[in-house]
C-alpha cells in the first residue's frame, strides 16, 4: 500500500515539474516584451527566442539527446528531427501561451519532445524521457540510482530532495528522484 502512494506522489511531482517548466514563460507579464535587455542581443524591443539567433546551428554546447541515432539539441529546428525520426506515434498541439503561433507535442515511442514556434517553423523546446527504454548519453535512465547521476554529471548546477538540475549552453537537464532512484528526466531549452 505504502509503495503504491509513494509512485503515485512520485507521478505527481513529475507530472507539477513538468508543468511547471514547460510553461514557466506563461508567467511572464506583457511589460516584459518591451524595451530594456532582451535574447535579441539586448537590443530593445519585441523579445525573440534565442532559436531565432542559434536556429542555423542549434548545439551550442549544451546538453543533447540521441534517439535511433538522431542526436537532438534544444532549439533545433523540429523539421529536421521530423526528417530523421519519421512521424510521431501521437501529436498534440495548442494555442502557446508564450510565443505567437502553435506549441507542439510529438510523441515517439518512450520520447515526448514539445516544440514552440518563431515565424514560421517550430523549434525543439523540450524532451521528456518517459521509461527506462531510452537513456541520456551518459547511459542514465529511468530507474537509475541517484548516485550513478551525480557520477555521470557531476555537482548539480541546483538541486532540491527531489531533483538536480544540470545547465549547460542553452540547456536544462533536469533528474527527478524517489528513494534515490530517478523517475524523471527531462532536457528544457533556456530560452531567456
Amino acid at each position: 500500500m505504502k509503495a503504491k502512494f509513494v509512485r503515485k506522489l512520485v507521478v505527481m511531482t513529475a507530472c507539477a515539474v513538468m508543468s511547471l517548466t514547460l510553461f514557466t514563460a506563461c508567467g511572464d507579464d506583457a511589460d516584459s516584451n518591451q524595451g530594456g535587455s532582451s535574447s535579441n542581443g539586448g537590443q530593445s524591443g519585441e523579445k525573440t527566442p534565442a532559436a531565432t539567433q542559434g536556429a542555423e546551428t542549434p548545439s551550442d554546447g549544451g546538453y543533447t539527446f540521441t534517439y535511433k541515432g538522431t542526436t537532438i539539441s534544444m532549439k533545433e529546428d523540429m523539421e529536421t528531427v521530423k526528417a530523421a525520426l519519421g512521424e510521431p506515434a501521437s501529436y498534440f498541439e495548442s494555442e502557446s501561451c508564450a510565443f505567437q503561433g502553435m506549441d507542439k507535442v510529438f510523441t515517439y515511442g518512450s520520447v515526448v519532445i514539445t516544440t514552440y514556434p518563431d515565424g514560421d517553423k517550430d523549434y525543439v523546446y523540450s524532451i521528456e524521457l518517459k521509461d527506462d527504454t531510452v537513456e541520456t548519453p551518459e547511459k542514465i535512465c529511468i530507474g537509475s540510482a541517484k548516485s550513478a547521476v551525480s557520477d555521470a554529471y557531476g555537482a548539480p548546477s541546483s538541486e532540491t530532495d527531489t531533483a538536480y538540475v544540470y545547465t549547460k549552453g542553452s540547456c536544462n537537464l533536469t533528474f527527478i528522484f524517489a528513494d534515490d532512484a530517478v523517475t524523471g528526466i527531462t532536457y528544457v531549452a533556456k530560452t531567456e
